[in-house]
């Protein structure tokens, strides 16, 4: 996470110590300059509200005690978020490089609590991204390799082009549109209901291909160090997470 500093540097210097005092750095300088910042970040933003506390002394000292961030609606690398609110404590950043027009950094790893929210829409709008098209080639292969890919196929011989989805009260459909190497396009449909064994792992349960009588056991997939999910709740037409992920330097 690095932003360059020189924009904010020169905020700084051209602060007089009345309006310092009067109005704070918060509303003066780091609130601006970080809405600026997820701003740039982001391919898109409606809505976005920042809160910041912590005293003047503590931010020049490079520690914001507290930050939340919210948006109703958001996309971030393809990835596209109905609504978004995320908050972090304890942040610790290289303010006096900062001021000197170095790149803004953090300083230690900031865990991250949010709540997100996916539409129908937006889950369709992102399944074309690259994040998350990358994710669902790897939970194919993982299906593949656990005997429980689509039946009667090699999926070697597969290369995925898109995928459309639809979120339903507790679980989730998925199609997969192939293409083999001599041309042939085939639409591999699978629905799974979706449970958190713990905060890090997901389960897909009743795992079921289009035309298959019995569904498949149980798939448990690890998310990764960092990552603590508390509630993931499924609707007919909305995903709703709420957790923490760690940002680290």
């Amino acid at each position: 996470m690095s932003i360059t500093g020189p924009e904010i540097a020169e905020e700084f210097n051209a602060v007089s110590p009345s309006l310092t005092s009067e109005r704070g750095l918060i509303p003066r300088i780091l609130q601006p300059a970080l809405h600026w910042w997820l701003s740039s970040q982001l391919e898109g933003v409606t809505g976005l509200e920042i809160q910041i506390q912590g005293s003047d002394r503590q931010i020049l000292r490079g520690y914001l005690p507290h930050v939340r961030v919210a948006a109703t609606k958001a996309s971030y690398r393809g990835i596209q978020l109905r609504q978004a609110a995320v908050q972090a404590e304890q942040i610790q950043i290289n303010l006096g490089q900062v001021l000197r027009g170095k790149p803004l950094k953090l300083l230690a790893a900031v865990p991250v609590q949010g709540e997100l929210v996916f539409s129908q829409e937006d889950l369709n709008a992102s399944l074309g991204a690259p994040l998350l098209q990358s994710g669902l080639r790897e939970l194919l292969k993982l299906l593949h390799q656990r005997g429980l890919g689509k039946g009667g196929v090699n999926l070697q011989e597969w290369q995925l082009l898109h995928t459309q989805g639809e979120l339903g009260a507790g679980y989730l459909n998925l199609v997969f549109s192939m293409v083999n190497a001599q041309g042939a396009q085939a639409d591999w449909h699978l629905k799974t209901h979706l449970r958190l064994q713990d905060e890090r792992t997901l389960c897909l349960e009743n795992v079921h291909w289009q035309g298959e009588r019995d569904p498949h056991p149980t798939v448990a997939i690890d998310l990764g160090e960092g990552v603590a999910i508390q509630a993931l709740q499924l609707e007919a037409g909305a995903l709703r997470v709420r957790g923490m992920i760690c940002i680290y330097p």
